[in-house]
């Protein structure tokens, strides 16, 4: 009976440490190693892919294909979740990006996978951290053709519909460099 007690806690054991693992990578933004991961590439849409159609179940915020129209714009995307610890820690400087560029010629797009049963966190999420841009959620198709195997990801998409930045960027430059060489390109 003893061990059949200590197999019983060893197994919740177990459960609570891969439960813990879990919940540490979905927190800090990690996947499991996929190729694009083993080839230490971040971004696996690459720059000069033509960027698939955005899709989302619902928005908040807005539906920046009705509002907006995309043709034209040069885009920003943002992949993110209520429960990623990197894209609460990126939101500022999105934020910031978005103020310098919102009068442009430019389109503040995010993506979740996060579903309509989640729309209270989307919603509050999106409160605290100041977003205030059309934000897609239920997006999975998106980003499956947007190849968003980690999260945060960002990518810049210039008014011919392709990929003009994104983290694996070369030569490496910021956000606001791509974003600006996008515009500077649509001229």
């Amino acid at each position: 009976m003893a061990n059949k007690s200590i197999k019983q806690d060893f197994l919740l054991a177990l459960a609570l440490v891969i439960a813990g693992a879990i919940m540490f990578s979905a927190w800090f933004g990690f996947s499991l190693p996929g190729p694009q991961q083993a080839a230490g590439n971040r971004a696996a849409l690459k720059v000069g892919e033509t960027a698939p159609p955005i899709q989302a179940a619902g928005w908040v915020n807005g539906d920046p294909l009705q509002e907006h129209g995309l043709a034209g714009k040069v885009i920003v995307v943002d992949a993110w979740a209520t429960w990623c610890g990197p894209c609460r820690q990126q939101a500022p400087h999105i934020v910031k990006t978005y103020q310098k560029f919102k009068d442009q010629n430019v389109v503040f797009i995010g993506l979740t996978s996060d579903g309509e049963e989640l729309l209270p966190e989307i919603r509050q999420w999106l409160k605290e951290t100041g977003i205030t841009w059309p934000n897609g959620y239920g997006a999975n198709e998106s980003l499956i053709a947007f190849k968003a195997e980690t999260i945060p990801q960002v990518w810049v998409i210039g008014t011919d519909g392709k990929v003009a930045w994104n983290v694996d960027s070369e030569p490496m430059e910021s956000l606001e460099q791509g974003i600006s060489r996008a515009l500077n390109e649509a001229l």
